[in-house]
Order: C-alpha cells, then sequence, then structure tokens
C-alpha cells in the first residue's frame, strides 16, 4: 500500500432505484433507500477513494461502521457520497462520510477499512479471484 494522505476525499453521486428500498431488501412497506444500500454506496466510494494507493492484488475490506440516520434518501432523487480519510494506522484506514440528497443530511458518520492482498485473503476462505467474481 502507498501512503495515503490524511484528508484524501472522494465523492460518489448517483440515483438511487427502487432496487434498493429497504422494502426490496425484506422491510415491507418501506419505500426509501435501505440502509444496507447506503452502506454499499460508502463501501464503492471509499474504494474508488484509495484505489489509487492500492499496490498489486490489493483492496479494501470494511472492518467497522459507524453511521447515524439523519433523513431518509428517496429513489429517484440524486445522492451524494463524501467520504474523507481522518486517520491511517498501518494498513487500516479511518473515512468520515457523509451522505446528502439535495441539500438534506442523510447519513453521517465513520468507516473503517482494511488494505488487503485479495489473493491471500480469498484464499483464506478457500475462494480465488476467479470464483469471487462469478458470484
Amino acid at each position: 500500500m502507498k501512503p495515503v494522505p490524511l484528508g484524501t476525499c472522494g465523492t460518489w453521486q448517483g440515483i438511487p432505484g427502487p432496487e434498493q428500498t429497504a422494502e426490496t431488501l425484506g422491510n415491507l412497506g418501506v419505500k426509501v433507500i435501505g440502509s444496507p444500500a447506503l452502506l454499499t454506496l460508502i463501501e464503492r466510494c471509499s474504494h474508488t477513494t484509495l484505489q489509487p494507493f492500492y499496490e498489486a492484488d490489493e483492496t479494501a475490506v470494511g472492518i467497522s461502521f459507524q453511521l447515524e440516520h439523519q433523513a431518509a434518501a428517496l429513489p429517484g432523487d440524486p445522492l451524494r457520497v463524501q467520504v474523507e480519510v481522518m486517520g491511517v494506522e498501518g494498513r487500516r484506514i479511518e473515512l468520515q462520510v457523509e451522505i446528502r440528497q439535495q441539500e438534506r443530511l442523510v447519513m453521517q458518520g465513520s468507516y473503517r477499512c482494511q488494505v488487503v492482498n485479495l489473493s491471500r485473503f480469498l484464499a483464506r476462505y478457500g475462494l480465488t479471484g476467479d470464483e469471487s467474481r462469478s458470484n
């Protein structure tokens, strides 16, 4: 892993769809974007932000999440996910995260990940890179 400077920021923007609602994820009747879908967007944004710092065959995996909902996010309205590197301890990276829809704060908190060698990580669980891509 190359050094990751504190303050490194990243952004993801997109429009969530009905497949990301809490209802679709199993919470019947709740037609707003589900927490698991929001966490997925945080992980996506974090990964693309940190990708330039990975060495060959490295990636990051989430290890800790401290997130608070402030408001619901609606499908069909643009979302903006922002992450900022707040700490680096060896291969562990802590990011401050914020999700907004329009100007409304939807979620905020922290996300911690660890940079791993992907082949070794997968081998620990009896997987290879090819198998994981097909699932």
